[in-house]
């Protein structure tokens, strides 16, 4: 090697085993002597390397990103697809539900006691306390359910009615058209 270059040398000791003399010499055995111009060697190296890491870490991350995203734009579109999850379907939907429910006898809210309660729950409840409210979101599901079937059971003996009264009206013309006939 020519004279303008260095030549790097170190050499590792382990400590003695018996103690030093004094504290001074022996924290002076236990360094390495590095010249100025190493050390600027080595943070210019540390610079460099860090601005390239972060230019590709950042590429890859965009690129991962970008993967990710057509990932689930096609995921979607096959939900989509394989559901009928379209404008269209979703608007007939909303006309098929507006149909149902238009002659509902009881407008009122379902369940609205149970429903304040949740709410007041969400609302003074930090993010760790949310499970705290978990005997409310029970009580609540449960109350929905029972006046699902409450209503259910109510449309059911009303078609009942509906059908038995329907039928009596049947027999009635029956029995009328065959006495018309008879006669």
């Amino acid at each position: 090697m020519g004279s303008n270059q260095s030549v790097r040398a170190t050499h590792f000791q382990r400590p003695r085993e018996h103690p030093p003399a004094s504290k001074e010499s022996s924290e002076e055995e236990n360094r390495i002597s590095i010249s100025n111009k190493m050390v600027e060697r080595l943070v210019e190296d540390a610079t460099l390397t860090r601005g390239t890491n972060l230019k590709l870490t950042k590429a890859k991350e965009d690129y991962k990103d970008m993967i990710y995203m057509e990932k689930l734009k096609c995921l979607d579109d096959n939900h989509s697809e394989r559901f009928g999850i379209t404008v269209d379907n979703m608007n007939a939907l909303v006309n098929r539900v507006e149909v149902r429910t238009a002659n509902m006898v009881s407008v009122e809210p379902v369940c609205a006691d149970i429903k304040k309660k949740l709410i007041d729950c969400y609302d003074n409840a930090t993010n760790d306390d949310v499970i705290k409210c978990w005997d409310t979101i029970g009580a609540f599901s449960q109350c929905v359910r029972d006046a699902g079937v409450r209503r259910l059971y109510e449309r059911s003996e009303r078609d009942a009615r509906d059908n038995a009264r329907r039928s009596r009206h049947v027999q009635h013309a029956r029995h009328h058209a065959l006495k018309d006939i008879s006669q």
